[in-house]
């Protein structure tokens, strides 16, 4: 799979971008909540909350993976890391480093201004494979924290408190 150029998202891309996320959730066996025009709103925007990158073959214009960022910065480690929320590599091109291609190029084509230092992820407890995978990489698991998220209805509720 050598013959796959890795490179960045543009707002024409969307539509392929959208349709391997939806590849992505579909493999994991998610829910797809976001459409088309989330993914436009929020990733190619005038202030986008992500950047996406694109794997693909030039030979036949077919997408055999992306990466989805956004940053997060940390006063511990005084600066910008990525959150990899997606990654997604084609059951074609498992196996042959493409995901380890994509992890690395998310920091060099990452927005200029933000200068990655890390990379933060999470994995399913249910999903060894992939965390095998990022293990062999040196990813390891944050000692002393915990993941939380906020959601509706106690979103809604927190917002009605300010």
């Amino acid at each position: 799979m050598s013959n796959i150029t890795i490179r960045r998202a543009e707002r024409g891309d969307a539509e392929r971008l959208h349709a391997a996320l939806l590849q992505l959730s579909a493999d994991m066996g998610d829910t797809h909540v976001a459409s088309l025009d989330d993914v436009i709103r929020h990733g190619f925007s005038e202030t986008p909350a992500f950047f996406a990158l694109l794997a693909i073959r030039p030979s036949d214009d077919r997408t055999f993976g992306v990466l989805q960022a956004s940053p997060v910065f940390s006063t511990t480690r005084g600066g910008t890391g990525l959150y990899v929320s997606d990654l997604w590599v084609d059951g074609e091109a498992r196996g042959e480093g493409l995901g380890q291609r994509l992890l690395a190029a998310s920091l060099d084509l990452a927005p200029d201004s933000w200068t990655p230092i890390f990379l933060k992820l999470a994995v399913y407890h249910d999903n060894p494979d992939a965390r095998r995978f990022y293990e062999r990489l040196g990813f390891a698991p944050r000692e002393g924290e915990t993941v939380f998220d906020l959601r509706a209805p106690a979103l809604d509720k927190l917002r009605d408190r300010s």
